[in-house]
């Protein structure tokens, strides 16, 4: 929505403006009232109102200097004089400062629906035309941008190679202070207002959120989309070097820069659409500062809840252990590995369930509910690879926190390690209690996939843990049959369909059902069927 301010000292009028019409219905809402030019500029400077309606005769500063100012500070905002005085040189005045509009008192409904109509839609011819211009020159500047938030996501991440080439990236010295402090903001929503209200156009959310960090923050501040990270914005800030030394809290720039956070968080609770957190780390000398101040930043971001809502971390804050009951006791961890050690996938997931929707889980931070994932997945692989040896050949699970910083809740959290636990647990020999579901599982798996020419006795040992006269034995045992004649019956009634149905060549179907050889795959069928392919297709 489109944020609204109203300048009016008589309280009476300001009521008036707020009732007359249904604002929210034009895409407008009331964000702030004041009753003189001076409280009127400091509204403004906060709330930076899109439209501004302003009396002419208050007293102290007037109207029109108060217009005059406001249209310095906020270029973009629509400003309509409004004035009980038919006089011409106001008229004149206010068209010579390049105001929108002209009301008078008393005011018309129908004639503040035309402002208000008119307002919103140059405004929206606004956004969309400076979309149009950012999109055209994003394609001058796009390689040059990209590589510029690439350096800086390099230096956050502690990686200084760039500063050591033999030609550095002459932005390097833009970014060259003294000292730096870094804050950190996540988009908690991020999955939601993609699917909403941006409606799968994330690079529009994303302009979005850092058009908003970029006018929230002061100067020698550097706004860039951490790469890899989509939900994540980070602000590195330049300082001058302290004058006591001790590069501590006290230190003025570092409040400004604080004050600067706060000022954003604000901005974003204005907006509606975010929630956000916003992490912040204290100042460091040098290059190697910008990595310790980002990982303080990161650390505290994640000392939010999956309720919090809006709200911003403080370095003296984010000191320290985390309070509150674990998630992750002694007994829970022995009932969990014992489950993944015999591969129950339903009662490993059971035990996923009660631990992520306890209230335990809904008080803690997002850092603590991403250390448990991390461990609990770990842990099921070590789990899984203990039961089969030949797993250890492989690489040990790698946990990507990035993949779950993604996530927006705590049930989309709990999908996805139920997912990823799934998987884990699949691998290697399964695991069965009794001989006889381990062959009908067998059976079952022959009967999906029999027409594959890599359905052998081998294969199926090494998948399933069995030699091969343990497998034809307990076949032979469970269904009466032989392995090689269940199996040879599947092919044939597949070829037999195919005949039956298709004119397709019979080699074809031959290689369909899984034989190489042609000629070896009309010895089986007329053995199996008492008729060659070419015969059983004309008398069907």
């Amino acid at each position: 929505m489109y944020r609204v301010l109203i300048v009016e000292d008589e309280e009476i009028i300001r009521e008036g403006f707020k009732r007359t019409i249904e604002w929210d219905r034009y895409g407008l809402e009331i964000a702030g009232e004041a009753k003189d030019g001076n409280e009127g500029l400091a509204q403004a400077r906060r709330l930076r109102p899109h439209l501004i309606f302003v009396d002419i005769r208050m007293p102290g500063m007037d109207g029109l200097a108060f217009a005059e100012q406001a249209a310095r500070l906020l270029p973009d905002a629509r400003i309509v004089v409004v004035s009980g005085y038919k006089d011409y040189e106001y008229l004149r005045q206010s068209l010579h400062l390049g105001l929108f509009d002209y009301l008078l008192k008393p005011v018309d409904e129908d004639e503040l629906v035309r402002v208000v109509e008119n307002a919103v839609r140059s405004l929206d011819e606004l956004q969309a035309s400076r979309r149009s211009e950012i999109e055209a020159s994003s394609r001058l500047r796009k390689s040059e941008s990209v590589l510029h938030h690439v350096l800086l996501s390099r230096l956050a991440e502690g990686d200084l190679s760039p500063l050591r080439e033999s030609m550095p990236d002459p932005y390097v010295r833009e970014v060259a202070y003294g000292r730096y402090a870094v804050a950190v903001l996540r988009v908690d929503n991020y999955g939601e207002l993609a699917r909403g209200v941006y409606a799968g156009d994330e690079e529009a959310l994303l302009f979005s959120a850092v058009n908003i960090c970029e006018e929230s923050v002061g100067a020698d501040a550097f706004v860039f989309r951490q790469l890899g990270l989509k939900k994540q914005i980070t602000v590195l800030k330049g300082l001058p070097e302290a004058g006591s030394g001790d590069g501590g809290e006290s230190d003025e720039a570092f409040l400004a820069f604080q004050a600067d956070a706060e000022r954003l968080l604000d901005n974003f609770g204005r907006f509606g659409r975010f929630r956000v957190s916003l992490g912040l780390g204290r100042p460091y000398e040098g290059w190697e500062g910008i990595h310790r101040s980002y990982a303080e930043a990161c650390e505290a971001a994640e000392r939010t809840t999956f309720r919090s809502g809006n709200r911003l971390v403080a370095p003296s804050e984010s000191a320290g252990r985390e309070d509150g009951p674990p998630l992750w006791t002694a007994e829970w961890e022995e009932l969990f590995l014992s489950v993944c050690g015999s591969k129950d996938t339903e009662r490993a997931i059971a035990l996923l369930d009660t631990a992520l929707r306890s209230p335990e889980a809904e008080e803690a931070t997002r850092g603590r509910v991403y250390a448990f994932a991390s461990r609990l997945l770990e842990s099921a692989d070590q789990a899984v690879r203990t039961g089969s040896p030949g797993l250890n050949r492989d690489v040990p699970y790698w946990f990507d926190r990035s993949r779950i910083r993604a996530l927006d809740s705590l049930p989309e959290i709990r999908g996805w390690i139920a997912a990823e636990l799934a998987r884990l647990l699949s691998r290697g020999h399964p695991v069965y209690w009794d001989s006889k579901s381990l062959i009908r599982d067998l059976r079952d798996y022959v009967a999906r996939r029999f027409t594959s020419e890599e359905m052998t006795l081998a294969s199926l040992s090494s998948k399933f843990g069995m030699n091969v006269y343990q497998i034809c034995r307990l076949f032979k045992s469970e269904f009466g049959q032989n392995f090689h004649v269940f199996l040879t019956e599947l092919k044939m009634e597949k070829a037999k369909e195919y005949l039956r149905r298709t004119a397709m060549p019979v080699q074809d179907i031959a290689f369909l059902v899984g034989y190489k050889e042609t000629k070896y795959f009309f010895k089986v069928f007329k053995k199996h069927v008492g008729l060659t392919p070419s015969e059983y297709r004309s008398q069907s």
